[in-house]
């Protein structure tokens, strides 16, 4: 018998009862931030926390963007490089990359805001049909599979195939290795539906007499006529929340704020910043205006938007 080093280099062949293998993809999620282990110990767990990232703002290191159900698959993955000798032998010498592309509903406006991630470097969780989660892991922590990704759409509709509202997204991922040999699986029985895709929402400048203010929500798009005011929807209850303003260096100088009220006519925020503390900023200077976090706003009831701060001008 020849020595072997194959007890320390390989594992057994037997197969678990009920192991995973990855079902036909349904959805995509990019996820650039990672989950701890205390948040996977089990699967109602997991499922909690991807719902609370989900509803993070854009820039938090742990927000989860979803993407929207996948109406059509198909792979195309780099093949595998092969190596031969001239007498015969043949032999895989480097794996290829996985790829696909995803076809998915989508109007222009989600087009465009999907492709502000072309070309960008990002991490992938997959969700199968099985209501399976995949991706990898970095020591303990659950991570999203590296790869690039890029999205194309726009286009006018032949009328000889289903085009018309389609999105395509060009999915590449960029180690093999990680993609085969280190996947990880968290099955949920959540409602992927609870993980919630969130809208931008522009606090916007319309005037201000000294210290009081009129701040319009729009969300920007494609519409020529011009953006989406949220006022009629939801005015009232984002009037009863919270805000703070700061100016100074970073913003970090408190500017108290007196009162948030609704202007019906103009169907916009009157705020009305503290007059004393107004009074005393220097001509010009200016100063940001920051909403409720989504997690307070999705609490009121104000669901699927992020409001984003706005910078003002003392005058």
């Amino acid at each position: 018998m020849s020595y072997s080093l194959c007890g320390t280099s390989v594992d057994n062949t037997g197969e678990q009862a009920c192991d995973k293998a990855k079902g036909v993809l349904s959805r995509l999620a990019i996820f650039n931030g990672l989950i701890a282990a205390a948040d996977y110990v089990d699967q109602d767990t997991f499922f909690a926390k991807l719902v609370t990232n989900s509803k993070l703002s854009k820039s938090a290191t742990n927000k989860f963007f979803p993407l929207p159900e996948i109406q059509e698959i198909a792979r195309t993955s780099e093949a595998n490089k092969e190596g031969t000798l001239n007498l015969g032998y043949k032999t895989v010498l480097l794996e290829g990359r996985p790829a696909y592309t995803v076809k998915f509903f989508g109007g222009a406006d989600l087009l465009k805001r999907l492709k502000t991630f072309d070309n960008q470097t990002i991490r992938l969780i997959e969700y199968d049909a099985n209501g399976v989660f995949w991706g990898t892991k970095t020591g303990t922590d659950f991570i999203g599979y590296q790869a690039k990704i890029f999205f194309k759409g726009g286009e006018m509709a032949t009328g000889q195939n289903v085009e018309e509202g389609l999105i395509e997204a060009t999915v590449s991922f960029l180690s093999a290795v990680e993609y085969f040999k280190n996947s990880y699986w968290m099955e949920s029985t959540g409602n992927y539906s609870d993980i919630t895709p969130l809208l931008d929402v522009n606090l916007t400048y319309i005037s201000n007499a000294t210290n009081v203010f009129k701040i319009g929500m729009t969300i920007p798009g494609s519409n020529a006529i011009g953006p989406y005011n949220i006022f009629d929807e939801h005015g009232a209850a984002i009037a009863a929340l919270t805000f703070t303003a700061g100016s100074g260096t970073n913003y970090g100088t408190s500017l108290p704020i007196t009162s948030i009220a609704v202007d019906n006519t103009l169907k916009c925020l009157t705020v009305t910043f503290d007059s004393t503390a107004y009074t005393a900023l220097s001509p010009g200077v200016k100063f940001r205006l920051n909403p409720p976090t989504p997690a307070v706003l999705d609490a009121a009831d104000v669901t699927e938007t992020e409001l984003l701060s706005v910078i003002l001008t003392e005058s």
